[in-house]
């Protein structure tokens, strides 16, 4: 089955929406900042058969310590009957290759899962900073360009 990796439009806006409440487990209305983020180009689904089955929102911004344009993946979900399936994989890819497109020199994320954790590990990201009071480690790409070029194609 293929799954395509696409921009998120209008149409989808109701889904992330309904999968962010379930996903998190509140009620929460989330429109207008999933609108903001199709707007800004920031947020990117997995599309199988015109279902989206998953996505992933990074946010462009400047970073002084840096100097110079970041990433930062506030989230990437995938259905729960389609992990292992690489859709992860697909949608993290995309997301890299559309930032560095735009100018990113840093690419970075933060998470308190486990096994979130692993997946950005197995994608080359690295802890920088420690744990947070809930748990929270925060991981940085390794932005070398034989990895950005092999890796995403960049």
């Amino acid at each position: 089955m293929t799954t395509s990796i696409r921009e998120a439009s209008e149409k989808d806006i109701s889904t992330i929406s309904r999968t962010l409440a379930e996903w998190l487990e509140w009620n929460v209305p989330r429109e207008s900042s999933i609108k903001r983020a199709i707007e800004n180009n920031e947020l990117l689904v997995a599309d199988r058969k015109g279902a989206v089955i998953g996505f992933v929102h990074y946010v462009m911004h400047e970073d002084i310590i840096d100097g110079g344009l970041n990433a930062f993946i506030t989230c990437l979900y995938v259905a729960p009957e389609f992990r292992n399936q690489r859709i992860g994989t697909l949608l993290l890819g995309r997301a890299i290759k559309d930032a560095v497109g735009k100018g990113a020199i840093g690419i970075e994320t933060s998470t308190a899962s486990p096994d979130a954790r692993r997946f950005y590990e197995r994608h080359n990201f690295k802890q920088f900073m420690g744990k947070s009071a809930m748990g929270e480690v925060f991981l940085e790409l390794d932005m070398g360009e034989s990895h950005l070029r092999n890796v995403y194609r960049v």
